[in-house]
């Protein structure tokens, strides 16, 4: 069954898809997170360090007296609200005010790191533990009177960045878990239901396969699954169709072989045996003769329909006088219609009528035509061909004045070895595949044929062909 495979590759798929998105989540991501947090975080210290420096030197330039004592209030009031640490170094690079640790006044940074106060921002620097914490430093020099008087130097933890990005891969991870149970549980259904149409398309197809053609898909199906069981159920009825086909193939050529060799057969043995006497041999050699014939002709028949069936219907084409070759092909009846007091009368629009067709494949045509019209026209009747023009096309009917074909079997008479019953009795010399050799040729050249019958007035089998101008 599917059931496991198609899990299995679905299962697999969705792991994948699940692993890929945690990985772009953890790393690149993250990274990502990391870097906006970081520049969030520098920003605000900037803007916290330069508020204040501006400040302190709009004070002074406005000649207020701006005290050590003062403005490091000032600055443990910023540090209260923003949460940073705030330096003040001279440009030598003492510490003079530090408003969390007060143990750091008076020490050097430049001690620590020569270039320090030459930086706008500094990470990750503890400087020799001056500093107690992993931080994100802002250097913001104090500029008055075009002189650097100091330098004011903020600090924020990095653990707050280091939280901020936390914060957000923990909802995104839960998210991507969350989302990951719901779309586990979806596949897990659709898969389920799927496999579940499919093992049940796939008993059908067995069931087919084993001759069994009443099983038909009885239960809902989207618009995909229907489509498939609709193939599914067309492909069994033509196959259906096709074992029904074959096996009225095989009883009828077993039929129309049998009854030639059982005749053959039988008035041979007869003849060796002495039964028949040498002087009425003769008689009986000629019924020999005629089942051999018919032998013959059913062979060529089943071989040229397989050829037929198995490379198409290859046509040679060439120009000819249609009317010309209906008058040969009609003379050559004449002994056939000599015997049944039979006339055939041509009606023809001019003497002269061209077309562009495969002439051996259109003489055969002809011939089965005629031979066919023969066979079922009452004694002492008539057989008319006709030809006649209409645009670019030539229409040539054969038509008797026989028996006729019941209207139901219209469709029928182009089944190979079909046989009306009115005709099996009269036909015995057909072999029931004239007919359909007849219209594949037609269809072939991309033409059409038809036939029109009333039982008891006789039947017309009418055929187009392509009209050319005379070469």
């Amino acid at each position: 069954m599917i059931k496991g495979t198609l899990n299995k590759k679905i299962i697999i798929t969705f792991l994948f898809f699940v692993l890929v998105y945690f990985l772009i989540i953890n790393f690149p991501f993250k990274s990502f997170l990391v870097n906006r947090a970081e520049e969030q975080t520098i920003s605000e210290i900037k803007n916290a360090g330069y508020f204040m420096v501006d400040e302190y030197v709009t004070s002074a330039t406005n000649g207020e007296e701006i005290t050590q004592d003062k403005f490091e209030k000032l600055l443990n009031t910023a540090s209260y609200y923003t949460d940073f640490t705030f330096w003040v170094v001279d440009v030598d690079g003492k510490v003079i005010i530090d408003t969390e640790n007060d143990a750091n006044e008076g020490k050097s940074v430049t001690d620590a790191r020569k270039d320090y106060l030459d930086q706008t921002v500094i990470k990750h620097e503890t400087l020799n533990g001056m500093l107690g914490y992993d931080c994100l430093s802002v250097v913001c020099p104090i500029n008055y009177d075009y002189t650097v008087r100091g330098y004011l130097v903020l600090h924020g933890a990095y653990s707050e960045v280091v939280d901020m990005t936390d914060e957000i891969m923990f909802w995104a991870n839960m998210a991507g878990l969350i989302a990951t149970v719901i779309f586990l549980l979806v596949a897990v259904a659709f898969s389920v239901h799927y496999t579940k149409v499919l093992n049940k398309l796939i008993e059908i197809t067995v069931s087919y396969s084993d001759g069994k053609f009443d099983d038909r898909v009885k239960f809902y199906l989207s618009d995909e699954h229907q489509k498939l069981a609709n193939a599914i159920v067309f492909l069994a009825e033509k196959t259906e169709g096709l074992i029904e086909y074959q096996k009225n193939f095989i009883a009828n050529v077993s039929h129309d072989f049998r009854s030639p060799l059982t005749s053959i057969k039988g008035y041979t043995e007869a003849m060796k045996d002495g039964v028949i006497p040498v002087e009425a041999q003769g008689k009986y050699l000629d019924i020999i003769l005629f089942e051999t014939e018919r032998l013959t002709g059913l062979t060529q028949s089943l071989l040229q329909l397989n050829e037929f069936d198995n490379n198409g219907v290859n046509l040679s084409m060439s120009k000819f006088n249609i009317c010309q070759m209906i008058k040969q092909s009609a003379a050559t009846f004449e002994a056939k219609c000599a015997e049944k007091k039979l006339k055939i009368r041509l009606v023809l629009a001019e003497k002269e009528i061209w077309v562009k067709a495969d002439k051996s494949k259109i003489q055969q045509v002809l011939h089965n035509l005629i031979d066919n019209a023969i066979k079922f026209s009452n004694e002492d009747s008539m057989l008319v061909i006709t030809v006649s023009e209409q645009a670019d096309k030539v229409f040539v009917a054969v038509r008797d004045y026989g028996i006729g074909i019941p209207k139901a079997s219209l469709n029928q008479v182009w089944e190979r070895f079909y046989k009306t019953d009115l005709s099996r009795g009269k036909d015995k010399k057909g072999t029931g595949l004239g007919l359909s050799i007849t219209r594949q040729i037609i269809q072939a050249h991309g033409e059409t044929i038809t036939v029109d019958s009333v039982v008891g007035e006789g039947t017309e089998f009418k055929f187009s062909l392509k009209r050319i101008e005379r070469p």
